[in-house]
């Protein structure tokens, strides 16, 4: 079951007098909460995974829209969505893409390795079997933090010559090889993962975006709230936010006790002047 994190600081965020936008709808724990607080005021949620969407179309009272926040101010243009006083990004993956998408999102089962959000071209398999040892080493460094990228670059090079790396568990091997074995709270295979997804779904990049336009379609006073989840993220928020009015809001302990997930999470508030 997926449980929306950071959802009663959000709340109280919330304005009542204005339309708010949830540009990362999920499982829509967040929306129907928000819905619930600022009626009659209207939420427009936005979802790039097409199979969440179509979940999320029995949701009563909120305007649904499939696509990506990257599009955010044409899909508000469209909607003729107005008097926004908050948008609100969670860019944690949901309980969804782990449990059921057979997507390749975890290495704890073994499944293609997709990794897509949405329906792009590009997929973990073709990266770790078509990009060149440079680019590999550079996403892995850049995007997963991995002390050991040009190891496991070189590896993942070594085993696609001998045979295709189709599936997650071969993936897993393969950085098990590369890697010297300690223990740690961190599975080995956590940072490969991590950058593969943020390269296949250019997450990073469409997060600037994705903020440039929130700002110019917030009414004055208006707040931005984002859900990071890994310092990268946190880094380009932290970033966007330097010339604004913000504040940075942690989990309860009482949270992470019975959400384990909400253990990494870091919501940041920027309001607009």
């Amino acid at each position: 079951m997926h449980i929306p994190i950071l959802k009663e600081e959000i709340l109280k965020e919330v304005n009542e007098n204005g339309n708010f936008i949830d540009a990362t709808f999920g499982e829509g724990g967040h929306s129907k909460a928000v819905l619930e607080k600022i009626k009659p005021q209207k939420v427009l949620a936005i979802e790039r995974d097409e199979a969440l969407y179509h979940r999320g179309l029995k949701l009563p009272g909120i305007i649904l829209h499939h696509g990506s926040y990257v599009e955010l101010k044409e899909i508000v243009e469209k909607v003729n969505f107005q008097n926004i006083s908050g948008i609100l990004f969670d860019l944690g993956f949901c309980t969804f893409h782990i449990e059921e998408s057979q997507r390749g999102f975890t290495f704890l089962k073994n499944e293609p390795l997709d990794m897509r959000y949405g329906n792009q071209e590009q997929t973990a398999e073709k990266i770790v079997n078509k990009w060149p040892l440079k680019e590999l080493e550079k996403i892995l460094k850049d995007y997963g933090e991995e002390r050991y990228a040009k190891r496991i670059a070189l590896q993942i090079i070594k085993q696609r010559k001998e045979k295709r790396i189709e599936n997650t568990f071969q993936l897993v091997e393969v950085v098990k090889k590369a890697v010297p074995y300690k223990k740690s709270k961190i599975h080995f295979a956590t940072r490969t993962f991590q950058a593969l997804r943020i390269a296949v779904n250019d997450e990073l990049n469409n997060l600037q975006k994705g903020l440039d336009q929130a700002y110019d379609l917030l009414e004055k006073d208006g707040k931005i709230m984002v859900i990071s989840f890994h310092s990268l993220e946190d880094r380009i928020v932290k970033k966007f936010f330097k010339n604004i009015k913000s504040k940075l809001i942690l989990p309860s302990e009482e949270e992470i006790k019975n959400n384990k997930k909400a253990r990494s999470a870091k919501l940041r508030v920027g309001i607009k002047k």
